[in-house]
């Protein structure tokens, strides 16, 4: 490491040397040759100073016009440059308005191929209904041509069965006059039918007026066999109603200590026992009455009163009660044929 470091100093040492025994020559050389640029560039006589100036004042004319000539040259070219400007922005103007008339085309051709498309699309369209329909045209024809044949077909069958129409045509005229002969004995023979058939309907008609009056009679005697029962249940309820009412004056009877005295309760006891008999009486009096229908006009009822005459001023006895029921049924019998006519009438028409 010492070594190469005493090895760079010692060059560097050598090379100064050197480097210091060539700066004189150098120097003197340097010197010399800045003396003669000098002594060169300075005039030595005055003619030599008006020759220099002279060629000085013929170098500056000469620069003169050589920029006066550039500077017509620049001129030139600067005319011609604005003519080519001028051209140039007339030629601008004029593209511009192209720009402008070709945008206005455009536009234009725009709107004209958004029509053009709208159109295309709309023809599209209709070609393809036409389409549509022309296959259903086909169709239609081909089902036209099959209904064609089966037509023909039917055709044909229609004439043989014609020929055999014309046949039956002829056997059917004479079934059918031996059929007017038949139907002229059939209507003689309806006739003769009409005739019994009136006879049954006034036959019928009789019986249904019968058999309404009939209908409305037993009706009667139902409603009035209802009544009947009714007023049995009553009297039972009555019965049993006073059954408890004589229990309950034995007992006020058997105990006289009672708060109640029994001349409070007598007089209603007593009209309590009164209306029991009238209810009683109405009761024997429909069950005899409807006794009295059902074994008919020759029941012993009828005829015990047969000879029973009304007292006036006194209370209705059994038999008065009976009277007024066969008085009240007989005007509702009465009242039942009068409505039963218009409707016999009815059903015999």
């Amino acid at each position: 490491m010492i070594e190469a470091i005493m090895y760079s100093a010692i060059g560097f040492l050598t090379a100064t040397l050197l480097a210091l025994l060539t700066l004189p020559a150098v120097w003197r050389r340097a010197v010399r040759l800045t003396r003669k640029r000098i002594e060169g560039a300075i005039p030595v006589s005055i003619a030599e100073v008006q020759a220099d100036k002279d060629e000085q004042r013929a170098l500056f004319a000469v620069g003169i016009r050589h920029l006066e000539m550039e500077v017509e040259r620049q001129q030139a070219r600067t005319a011609a440059q604005y003519g080519e400007i001028v051209r140039q922005a007339e030629a601008l103007r004029t593209r511009q308005e192209a720009v402008e008339r070709l945008s206005t085309d455009l536009d234009a051709l725009q709107t004209e191929h958004a029509t053009v498309a709208t159109h295309r699309d709309h023809l599209r369209g209709e070609l393809e209904t036409t389409t549509r329909h022309l296959e259903e045209t086909r169709a239609a024809l081909l089902h036209a041509r099959s209904e064609l044949a089966r037509t023909r077909d039917a055709f044909e069958d229609t004439r043989t069965r014609e020929d055999e129409l014309k046949i039956e045509h002829v056997a059917l005229t004479t079934l059918r006059d031996t059929l007017k002969d038949r139907i002229g004995e059939l209507g003689r023979q309806l006739t003769s039918a009409n005739a019994l058939l009136a006879s049954e309907r006034e036959t019928v008609r009789a019986t249904g007026e019968s058999l309404a009056i009939e209908r409305r009679r037993n009706q009667e005697i139902n409603d009035e066999l209802a009544k009947a029962l009714e007023a049995q249940a009553l009297a039972q309820e009555g019965h049993a109603a006073l059954q408890a009412r004589i229990e309950h004056l034995t007992v006020l009877a058997a105990a006289p200590q009672s708060a109640t005295p029994p001349s409070a309760e007598a007089p209603d006891g007593a009209a309590d026992t009164a209306m029991l008999r009238e209810h009683i009486s109405d009761i024997a009096a429909g069950v005899a009455h409807l006794t009295a229908r059902l074994e008919g006009p020759g029941s012993p009822i009828d005829a015990l009163l047969a000879g029973h005459s009304r007292v006036p001023g006194a209370p209705p006895t059994l038999a008065d009660r009976i009277l007024d029921l066969k008085a009240a049924h007989t005007a509702a019998e009465a009242l039942t044929a009068e409505e039963a006519r218009p409707q016999g009438r009815a059903v015999a028409g």
